[in-house]
């Protein structure tokens, strides 16, 4: 299964990255092309929010964070999953905001290898994309909450949503490992709406 197998019945096989090219920049800034990388867009201050990561929690996280009080919540783990990973990285909690209308999911991952960096765990997560054609690879530090963090952004091509595909992750380093928040929508629209929302996340992590 791939990582967009997940939130569908498609268990597509082979679809896998084909050659990665990648064009880095380790400014927080980013650039304004391919996939949209310099723009933040904020969230909606209206939005009741809700706040996940505390222990007792529907995902027990060693930091917490707001988002959309109607996204369904529920952890997850790499046994749940069938044994799926990415790398090193289990599942550890799911945020679906189909319930919001939006077609797609934010995920946590963990990581727990000790060794690693925050962009040698983004480098994991784009050489196993199930994207085609993986292009405009930028790299970017920035902060979440109060972690550095690095971030990446690329596009690619998908056999079922078509070319132009767009993917974001965040990777910064707590006390359990590495932390991966990763953009999973279904088509660009979706990925465009669930942007705010992992700005939200990203500025408003803190340590539990």
């Amino acid at each position: 299964m791939t990582r967009h197998g997940i939130r569908t019945a498609f268990t597509g096989g082979a679809a896998v990255l084909a050659l990665l090219t990648t064009g880095c920049s380790d400014s927080g800034s980013g650039s304004n092309s391919g996939s949209g990388s310099g723009s933040r867009p904020g969230p909606d201050p209206k939005i009741k929010t809700q706040r996940i990561g505390a222990a007792g929690g529907a995902c027990d996280l060693p930091f917490t964070f707001d988002a959309p009080a109607d996204w369904k919540v529920a952890p997850a783990s790499a046994e749940a999953m069938g044994g799926f990973t990415m790398g090193m990285a289990e599942m550890v909690c799911e945020l679906d905001a189909r319930h919001a209308g939006v077609s797609g999911f934010v995920r946590l991952w963990n990581d727990p290898t000790q060794s690693a960096t925050s962009r040698l765990v983004l480098e994991g997560f784009v050489s196993e994309s199930p994207l085609k054609k993986v292009r405009n690879v930028e790299y970017r530090e920035v902060k979440a909450g109060p972690y550095p963090a690095v971030e990446v952004s690329y596009e690619g091509d998908h056999e079922l949503w078509g070319e132009g595909q767009q993917e974001r992750h965040l990777a910064f380093e707590t006390a359990k490992g590495f932390t991966v928040i990763d953009i999973d929508a279904q088509h660009t629209p979706a990925h465009g709406e669930l942007l705010p929302e992992y700005e939200r996340i990203r500025k408003t992590l803190r340590e539990s």
